[in-house]
This record gives C-alpha cells, structure tokens and sequence, in this order.
C-alpha cells in the first residue's frame, strides 16, 4: 500500500509539472507581450519545439535535486491539475491559500510556476525563493528562477540560479546557452565562449548558441575563429542578417576592408542595412580611396532618414568627400541632402550648405561662383567664420591682400573659427614672406590648442625668420 501510494505521488507530482511546464511555455509578462530575451534575435527560449519536448520530459522525480510532495497534499494535487489547464489564475489562487511554510517546497515551486505563466514575476520570484529555503539543492527551481531573473536583465542575478542548477545536475544545452548570453552581456567573455561551447555541443542545431559563441570570439578578439563561426552561419542561412554584420566586424578586426565591404553590401542587397551599416560601408569606401562607392552609401544613409535626423550625418561625410578633394561626389551629396530636408533646413543648415558649395566650386575652378556665394552668406551672417575664411582665401588668391587679411581677421574673432583663422592667416603671411607676423600667429594658435603639426610648421616659419635678411 505504501509502495503504490508513493509511485501515486510520483505520478501526480509530474502530471502537475507538466501542466506547469506547458503553461510556461506560452508564458507572458504582466503587460501581456511574449516573454522573450533580448539579443536571441525577438527568439523566446520558451517557443522552442524541441527544447518543449525534453523540457517535458525532463519532469521525473530526481532524488538527490527533487523534494517530494507530502501524502497529504495529494488532494490538493488533484484539484489544481483539475483547474490548472482551465483556468491558471485560479489555480494560483487556490494553490497559493493552501501553501504554508509547513508545505513541501514542490508545492511552492508549482504555484511558482504558476504565477511565472500568469505573468506575476514579483509574486513568482517569491514562490521560488520559498521553495530553496525549503530545500536549497531544487535543480529545477533554480534554473526557474534564473530564467525569471533574465526576464529583468539582471545577468548577474541569474547567473548565480543558471550555475547552481548546472552544478546540481542540469545537463540542458538551453541552460548553458543562456549561461554564455549572461557572460556575454556582462563583458565576461571567456566563460562566455565557454558556456557557448558546451551548448553548442548539446545543441548542435542551435543558430542562437553558434551567433553567441561567435560574438563571444570577436570580442576576444580571436577574428579568424569568429570570421569561420558566422562564416558556417552564413552558409546555413544565407539570410542571416546578424551573421553578416558580426562577419565584418571580424573582417575589419582582422584589418580587411574590402571583405567587410563585400558582407555590408551583401546587407544592402538584402534591405537589411541600417543607417550605422551605410554609414560604416561609406567610411570604408572613403578608407579605400573610392569616392564614388562611398557617396553611394551615404545617399543612402540620406534617403532613408525617415524622421529627418540625420542631416548631420549625411553633411558630415559631404564635408568629407570634399577634404578628400572628391569634388563631384561632394556635390552629389550636397544635392540629396538638399533635395531630401528641403524646407526642414534651419537657417544655420542652409548656411552650412552654401558654404560647403562654395568650398567645392573653388575646389573646382569655379572662382567667381564661389566668390558670389560666400558674400551672400557673410551678408546674411557676419558671423559665419567658416565663410569668412573661404572668402578670404579667395581674395588671397586673387592678389587682394588687404581684403583678404581683413576678412580673415573678423574670423579669427568668432570663437569657434578662431584657431582656424590663426592658421589661415599665418599662411597667407607666409606666403607673403611676413615671417614675424606668421609666427606670432601661429603661436598664439598654439595657446588655444597645442598640435605636432603646427608646431613643426612654426619651427618652420622661425628657421625662415633667421635666414631673412636684416
């Protein structure tokens, strides 16, 4: 008799950790949105359909990580398996006015549970807790808990459950990858890679644990490894966004551009290519000295600005192309920015364009254009130092000294352009064999802000000033 009624409690015990586990895995959070984690690509670990079935199956009795459930609790069993599939906050209800401390710590892991898949994490938590102070070795509880825990982002907190259920026994490669993905978020990334090693051993068929094991490589830098790993998730699943971008990141570790590039544009294709990817593959382009492919992708940084922020952005890599002396591509640009915020431009934005139109066309031999422009800006803003310096330089070069020391002097009086200015006009005193005035203006730019460069010029410009005749 008692033989039969112990394998009745066995038997009992799993058929509500079924239900449990069941409920668990349509689980939500209070708000009512899926449970999920984030970094697993939106992927719940709950919706798995084959982590379900072992999951289930895993809820046998084990002896030396598993209380038991007293005699006199199998009625109360009984009933919560009758109300449990049909109505889980009632069974919690019930569960939780019958639970004492006196009770067995599987009947605080059940209405543990039961609270988790109703959404209830504060009162869940409670429940496990109550649970491992009654029987501090509960594998399951813990891992329960750990997962509640990873619900928060609190890494930390879950890995101390997730470690003490593995050293308890848990040979769940699910486990283990989410030991890797909080090593991970935590920076941790050695026993990241390792935990994601042994997942990926338990569940060879894991995308999740392969992409961590990778991220956890690169952040390691160990990019020949990391460029194999999303290299084999590539080819599993050529759709693989993630495993694209994590590829190039390698790429550029490993100091290749171009097959960085290659990955990029393989996103672009793909329309999977955010702002930040059109952005990197521009710089790459402008690294490797191809203009052109550069002011292609960032149009198209431009063109997808759906909220109309990234005018800095898109500006910035004009002013780029025309350092770089890529005038037509600068120009380009300019025109789909213009075309693209139109009558959004604040008027300091609209200034800053005319300027940089300015800079192209004298860049390309468009002198009196460029003159023209740069007055009709100084007229609108006295202010604008940039345009002031353009301008000057223009006068410079047309032998008009006196305009040009003139108007780069109201520059060097706007703050944010007077160590430009400085330097500006320093040249222009060189150029004119002024060396004393060069000099003292290339050190008084040197009081604002100390630069190798310039100090090697003014070295320069004092070795002229000795050799002068007196």
């Amino acid at each position: 008799m008692l033989g039969r009624l112990f394998f009745m409690t066995r038997i009992l015990t799993m058929m509500v950790l079924a239900v449990c586990a069941l409920t668990l895995l349509g689980l939500e959070t209070a708000q009512g949105a899926p449970a999920n984690f984030t970094g697993l690509d939106g992927r719940s670990v709950l919706e798995d359909p084959e982590w379900r079935a072992r999951f289930l199956g895993s809820y046998g009795f084990l002896s030396d990580v598993e209380p038991q459930i007293k005699t006199d609790e199998l009625e109360l069993l009984r009933e919560v398996i009758d109300l449990m599939q049909a109505n889980p906050k009632a069974a919690a209800t019930m569960l939780g006015a019958q639970v004492s401390p006196d009770s067995s710590a599987s009947l605080d892991y059940i209405l543990g549970n039961l609270h988790f898949q109703n959404g209830d994490l504060a009162e869940a938590s409670e429940a496990y807790q109550k649970a491992l102070e009654k029987f501090p070795d509960f594998q399951r509880a813990h891992k329960n808990a750990g997962l509640l825990i990873l619900q928060t982002n609190d890494y930390s907190g879950a890995l101390q459950h997730l470690t003490k259920a593995v050293a308890l026994g848990d040979r769940d490669g699910r486990t283990y990858g989410l030991i890797g993905y909080c090593y991970l978020n935590l920076e941790n990334y050695l026993p990241a890679e390792e935990a994601y090693r042994t997942a990926v051993l338990l569940e060879p068929d894991s995308r999740d644990w392969k992409l961590g094991l990778a991220r956890s490589l690169q952040a390691m830098e160990k990019n020949e490894e990391a460029v194999a790993h999303f290299g084999a998730l590539i080819e599993a699943d050529p759709a693989d966004a993630m495993a694209w971008k994590g590829q190039a990141n390698a790429y550029l570790g490993l100091g290749q551009p171009r097959a960085a590039a290659v990955n990029l544009e393989a996103l672009r294709i793909m329309g999977e290519a955010d702002l930040s990817t059109l952005e990197l593959l521009g710089n790459i382009y402008m690294n490797e000295g191809i203009p052109g492919l550069a002011e292609s992708a960032y149009a198209e940084v431009v063109a997808q600005d759906q909220g109309g922020t990234n005018f800095e952005t898109g500006f910035r890599a004009a002013e780029l192309l025309e350092r770089t002396r890529s005038y037509p591509e600068a120009r380009s640009l300019l025109g789909t920015i213009e075309k693209k915020y139109g009558d959004s431009l604040t008027p300091d934005q609209q200034l800053e364009i005319l300027t940089l139109q300015a800079k192209i066309a004298r860049g390309q031999g468009r002198e009196k254009e460029a003159a023209k422009l740069l007055t009709s800006i100084v007229e609108r803003d006295g202010t604008r130092g940039d345009a002031l310096i353009e301008l000057a330089a223009y006068y410079n070069d047309q032998g008009d000294s006196a305009r040009a020391f003139m108007l780069i002097e109201r520059a060097q009086n706007v703050d944010s352009t007077e160590y430009a200015a400085l330097i500006k006009h320093a040249q222009f005193r060189v150029a004119a064999k002024q060396y004393d005035e060069a000099a003292a203006l290339l050190q008084r730019a040197l009081r604002i802000q100390k630069e190798p460069r310039i100090e090697r010029y003014l070295a320069r410009v004092q070795a002229a000033q000795l050799s002068q005749p007196r």
